[in-house]
């Protein structure tokens, strides 16, 4: 049985975002926060479902730079002084292990907003398991809130290679709805 692993990629918007100010926003969103809560409703796209808090009980906001874009990405740790190791990890372009990650890229009102796809995996021949998100971010003082709209892509054959890939993903949620959702709340600590 051949399996292969979960990609996730972050749709960074193309053209005039209105980067400047993105850059600006986001950098009033860096930081240290104490997860209050952070659910996951598999059963449909309205608040509910079932607690996804492990030990990663505080998280980090920070802004980095992919590909001449920047995005703001909130990833899980499990203390402040673990914040700010995997912080700074981040920012020295070395990979850590999560329990919870989301990402932002553009302005659309008063809120950070982001998109993703992630390829599901493969078991013989066919992928399944993908996923596209739709990521917002408020911040209300220090009061720092996440909802991540997730559609479920349909299965899809691996390509001519064997890999399960995110524009694959894509065209098999091509005219699905929004199944689940995911919640994240959380508050200021400190600065990173």
């Amino acid at each position: 049985m051949k399996q292969l692993a979960i990609v996730t990629v972050l749709v960074i918007g193309c053209g005039d975002s209105g980067s400047d100010d993105f850059a600006r926003r986001a950098s009033e969103v860096e930081g240290i926060y104490q997860v209050q809560a952070y659910t996951r409703n598999e059963t449909a796209c309205a608040p509910g479902g079932t607690s996804q808090l492990g030990s990663e009980t505080f998280a980090f906001a920070v802004r980095q730079s992919f590909l001449g874009q920047t995005l703001l990405s909130v990833m899980s740790c499990a203390s402040v002084a673990d914040c700010h190791d995997k912080a700074a990890r981040v920012q020295g372009g070395q990979g850590v292990a999560l329990d919870f990650s989301f990402g932002v890229s553009e302005v659309s009102g008063d809120a950070l907003v982001g998109q993703g796809a992630s390829t599901g995996f493969g078991i013989d021949g066919v992928c399944t398991g993908g996923e596209l998100t739709a990521t917002t971010l408020t911040l209300d003082g220090d009061a720092l809130a996440i909802e991540q709209q997730i559609t479920v892509a349909d299965d899809y054959p691996v390509d001519a290679d064997g890999f399960c890939t995110t524009d694959a993903a894509r065209a098999a949620a091509d005219g699905n709805t929004c199944t689940q959702l995911e919640l994240l709340s959380a508050t200021f600590v400190e600065p990173l």
